[in-house]
């Protein structure tokens, strides 16, 4: 027998979220656990959801997720509930907010400008000591969205080390690995790094694979923004895989693309290297976002070299005229091999915002009668190194390969969404993207197992409990919408424009979204891995 009921969703389609084929069900929902799964007859609920001609899911898993940068200043994660989006996996790419020193702090604060921005930081950020300190601070929080937290291995090295770039001494390794075993102990749910943003670029595989195998004593992962993305993928995705055989956790690597024209295609080697891995026994998967331009830090276009000591010496180093014909040299001649983004996009496909117009550096140029390195230079002195760029590097065809290898999950990566900063639309409209655009339109996957890319595969590749399926017991987070409609609308410029087709967002049991508008409900929690 029924007990009492708060939500009843009727008559609705019903995809899992395990790759089954869609059936035909009444939902009915309970103190945030699904309740009943079948035919309701006419038992009563406060709200009755008639949902015929619609398709009920899983709520998704944005798989990675920057929104932890912006919680301080707007815990709902509107935009990411607007998509669908239920749970965000964050702290990705070495960029978490915890655990930083007291002698570090202000390093950390300003090479994470570029994310945090106009927003407010934490005021108790330098205390923050502990991962746990941090998490208590963030269940504080009215959240929007369930989160589940990655330890930044950048982070982690910048409390102890700052911004050098050297080896560390063994004293300085025992506490890095101390910071890590506290942040599991806290429920971190493994580590990840950012191997082309200091300090993850002066961090050699060895110490990678020392940190990461703390995190396997916990049954953690390692999710790694790789080295290089371009000219040095393939030795880049090998040596993540190559951190994974040797300290024995998990892999995932992030945004898994490839940049730069000249070596679009590539994917083809890198998914064979990542299966051959996988069929060895290894375990490595990949998260994806569905668009061909990045967004990441301008200060990016500059060497690494020039990041050594954080973003004040790099401002001085900038501001120093004398030093304008090696910038330029290093960038357009390098020495040696780096994430070159000025190389793979070209100054005319960087898309910067400044004076609260978007403009491309060439543009820019133009207008300050400069050359682009100097328009570059004059941006970055100009927000004090905040400024982040929009990068067009990506081929579709490597974009619809990664789509469709079977460990590819989907997400974001991104932050809070705001017009008057340079926001990529995949904050937006990542999910109804590909829903729309490759599975209705374009026919490139079936609706199920796109919709097990965006729950249940994460899930489990994550570890996440009681999350990615539509099974009774299992905690309410649900998505009601239209595959005949549903679509993304946000572009380069007009960044914020709101989707379509998304009928409800349902967060632990509370209805968050109705018709593509969050209502103003935050029932997100903090999960801490176990």
């Amino acid at each position: 027998m029924l007990g009492e009921l708060d939500i009843i969703i009727k008559n609705t389609r019903v995809v899992d979220g395990a790759g089954n084929p869609w059936y035909r069900a009444d939902v009915g929902v309970s103190n945030g656990k699904i309740e009943f799964i079948g035919n309701i007859g006419n038992a009563m609920a406060p709200e009755i959801i008639e949902a015929e001609g619609s398709v009920l899911c899983p709520g998704f898993i944005d798989a990675h997720s920057h929104s932890d940068t912006s919680v301080f200043h707007d815990a709902s994660s509107y935009n990411k509930l607007e998509q669908g989006i239920t749970t965000e996996i964050v702290g990705h790419c070495g960029l978490s907010f915890a655990p930083v020193s007291e002698k570090y702090s202000k390093h950390l604060e300003k090479s994470l400008s570029f994310l945090t921005r106009a927003l407010n930081v934490p005021e108790k950020w330098a205390e923050f000591t502990t991962f746990d300190r941090f998490l208590h601070e963030v269940e504080k929080l009215r959240l929007g969205t369930n989160m589940a937290f990655f330890a930044g291995q950048g982070t982690i090295r910048t409390a102890v080390m700052g911004f050098e770039n050297r080896i560390a001494t063994k004293e300085e390794s025992e506490k890095m690995k101390g910071l890590v075993r506290e942040a599991m102990e806290s429920g971190a749910l493994g580590l990840s790094s950012g191997l082309i943003y200091a300090p993850g670029v002066f961090t050699p595989k060895d110490e990678l694979i020392e940190l990461c195998k703390i995190i396997g004593e916990y049954g953690g992962i390692y999710a790694t923004h790789i080295r290089n993305e371009s000219d040095d993928v393939i030795n880049a995705v090998k040596e993540a895989i190559e951190t994974g055989r040797q300290s024995g956790v998990p892999i995932i690597i992030s945004h898994h693309k490839i940049a730069g024209k000249k070596n679009w295609g590539k994917s083809v080697e890198t998914l064979e290297l990542i299966e051959k891995a996988n069929t060895e026994g290894l375990n490595v998967a990949l998260d994806q976002y569905p668009y061909m331009a990045g967004c990441t830090t301008l200060s990016a276009t500059l060497p690494p070299e020039y990041h050594e000591g954080g973003m004040q010496k790099l401002l001085e180093r900038i501001k120093d005229t004398s030093n304008l014909d090696e910038i330029r040299r290093d960038i357009l001649e390098p020495r040696y091999k780096w994430e070159n983004f000025v190389h793979l996009s070209g100054f005319d496909g960087i898309l910067v915002q400044v004076d609260g117009t978007k403009k491309t550096v060439v543009q820019y140029a133009k207008e300050k009668d400069m050359d682009p390195i100097e328009a570059i230079i004059d941006i970055l002195i100009k927000t004090e190194g905040s400024a982040s760029a929009i990068y067009f590097t990506m081929d579709e065809g490597d974009m619809e390969r990664i789509m469709k290898y079977p460990y590819t999950i989907i997400g974001t990566d991104s932050t809070l969404a705001m017009q008057e900063l340079n926001t990529h639309p995949r904050a937006v409209g990542a999910f109804p993207r590909i829903l729309g655009r490759y599975v209705r339109e374009k026919k490139m996957l079936k609706l199920e197992e796109v919709i097990q890319k965006m729950t249940s595969l994460p899930a489990q590749k994550i570890g996440l409990k009681n999350k990615g399926l539509v099974k009774e017991g299992y905690d309410a987070d649900l998505v009601i919408f239209n595959p005949g409609v549903i679509i993304d609308r946000a572009d380069y410029v007009n960044n914020c424009t709101k989707n379509e087709g998304i009928h409800y967002v349902i967060v632990n049991g509370r209805i968050a979204v109705k018709d593509n508008l969050h209502n103003g409900v935050c029932n997100g929690k903090v999960v801490r891995a176990k």
